[in-house]
């Protein structure tokens, strides 16, 4: 299911760039930034820094679920020896600080994929997305993982012809491509019904707008269409603890793993690569940048000068806010999204929530997440613990509840208020391979807020490609 592309930046601010509420919503004070995700980790152990120069085939760079995600179907493909360096401990960056989605969708609807790269392009890059949901199985199931994984159908509201039209054209790529069709249910009773083009027919089913309604939760009149498809969740940072644990055990001989070890400097030349961390230098063959948080370390080749990606590729940080409530009544697992404006890609973000089974010690609970609200970084460092803005949250629980849950009360406490750093580019497509002049240096980055089966796939397309095969060109290839 394809969200709004990328434009939630602004959400619910004034010209101030504040959290702005009506004058009568409740008051919440600066909350502490707890995320659901890291409050079910298991005791990482004591600190392991790298504690002098080391040698490796391949250095990974980041163990958040890309790292991990790579690390793990690298050392399937190939026999050497590989070294997962970690700035922090392991997922305690965006893969720890997210809404927890399985999604398979891009920041730009893929229509507008297939018209700048192609159809079929486009079409495999979606596939590969979808293929994911596989690997992540396969991930789960090799490591003995036992974090929770549940899978459902997720549904996005649309109000008007632009919406409709825009992910119906991205349905007749899918269905030009082979890939699975996806539901979309119009209300009998929308006004623009009759406008449709004729080349949408077979598309869609017209439904009573009673069906809206169940499918988005809400009484609102406004949302005359849905968009159904796979979708799911699960703790992307208990799975990366949980993988990392497997790794060390099956693979002791030829994997090792360094935390507290900030990749300040990384140089690529002819022969190889030269990692600079905590005083100490990480000669390999290959290195593979799996940083899906802000980059702020330095890429250069053998002479001094910059290695950058093109323009658009660029990775920049972006502040997600979300915020969570226990409810104890056992409720199905469901994610919906709400687009709000009237031409997609304007100024009013949609906004999402996600309900899931959340194991807590003791107890099972039904946790309802909701999101939406995100802004551009620009200070020179992310403070990972710096609270949770009390006029945001006031903000969501003025208007992000009642899609939430209708029933709930406004200005009761939340559970979990948690905000991370991700990872976007300008193109709003992950970037995975190695650079175009220098194939030593490789990337799996740009989480563009899109779930973390694009990490998985990113994962498994770089240890294919430093197994020796040469993948077909795509749209996710560094320039």
């Amino acid at each position: 299911m394809n969200r709004e592309a990328g434009h939630r930046v602004g959400a619910m601010t004034d010209t101030a760039g504040q959290a702005a509420p009506s004058g009568d919503a409740p008051h919440y004070s600066d909350r502490p930034n707890r995320s659901p995700w890291i409050a079910q980790f298991e005791p990482d152990g004591a600190p392991r820094p790298l504690g002098g120069d080391a040698t490796a085939d391949v250095v990974i760079v980041g163990a958040g679920i890309a790292g991990i995600a790579t690390a793990f179907f690298l050392l399937r493909e190939c026999p050497g020896r590989v070294l997962l360096v970690e700035r922090d401990r392991v997922a305690r960056g965006a893969s720890g600080r997210n809404a927890g989605q399985l999604t398979t969708y891009f920041e730009r609807p893929l229509s507008q994929l297939a018209e700048r790269f192609g159809w079929e392009l486009a079409g495999e890059a979606q596939r590969g997305f979808e293929d994911a949901h596989e690997l992540l199985d396969l991930m789960v199931a090799t490591s003995g993982a036992t974090v929770r994984v549940e899978r459902f159908s997720g549904h996005m509201g649309m109000f008007n012809r632009h919406h409709l039209e825009v992910h119906l054209s991205s349905l007749l790529i899918r269905e030009r491509t082979g890939l699975p069709p996806q539901t979309c249910l119009v209300s009998e009773d929308a006004e623009f019904l009759p406008e449709l083009p004729a080349r949408f027919a077979g598309l869609y089913d017209v439904v009573p707008r009673a069906r809206i309604r169940e499918l988005l939760e809400v009484d609102d009149e406004r949302y005359a269409a849905v968009l159904s498809a796979r979708a799911g969740c699960a703790n992307s940072g208990l799975l990366c603890q949980q993988v990392l644990r497997h790794l060390e055990r099956g693979f002791s001989e030829r994997f090792h793993y360094a935390d507290h070890t900030d990749a300040e400097l990384i140089v690529v030349g002819d022969d190889g690569v030269v990692v600079h961390a905590r005083g100490h230098r990480i000669m390999a063959s290959r290195a593979v940048l799996c940083t899906n948080g802000f980059v702020d370390h330095v890429v250069e080749d053998g002479a001094g000068s910059p290695i950058r990606l093109a323009e658009e590729q660029r990775i920049v940080g972006r502040v997600a806010y979300m915020s969570a409530f226990v409810e104890e009544t056992r409720r199905s697992p469901v994610s919906i999204s709400y687009i709000r404006n009237t031409v997609i890609g304007g100024e009013t973000p949609y906004v999402y929530v996600t309900r899931r089974t959340y194991d807590r010690q003791g107890d099972t609970v039904t946790l309802t997440c909701m999101g939406g609200p995100e802004y551009p970084f620009h200070d020179p460092v992310y403070e990972r613990e710096s609270p949770f803005p009390g006029s945001l949250l006031a903000a969501m629980d003025e208007e992000v509840r009642p899609f939430a849950q209708p029933a709930r009360p406004p200005g009761l406490p939340y559970d979990f208020h948690w905000h991370g750093l991700m990872g976007y580019n300008g193109c709003g497509i992950r970037i995975v391979g190695a650079h175009p002049r220098h194939n030593r240096l490789l990337y799996n980055l740009g989480c563009n807020g899109v779930g973390f089966l694009p990490s998985i796939y990113g994962g498994h397309r770089v240890a294919r490609i430093l197994a020796g095969e040469s993948p077909a060109p795509s749209i996710f290839d560094p320039r």
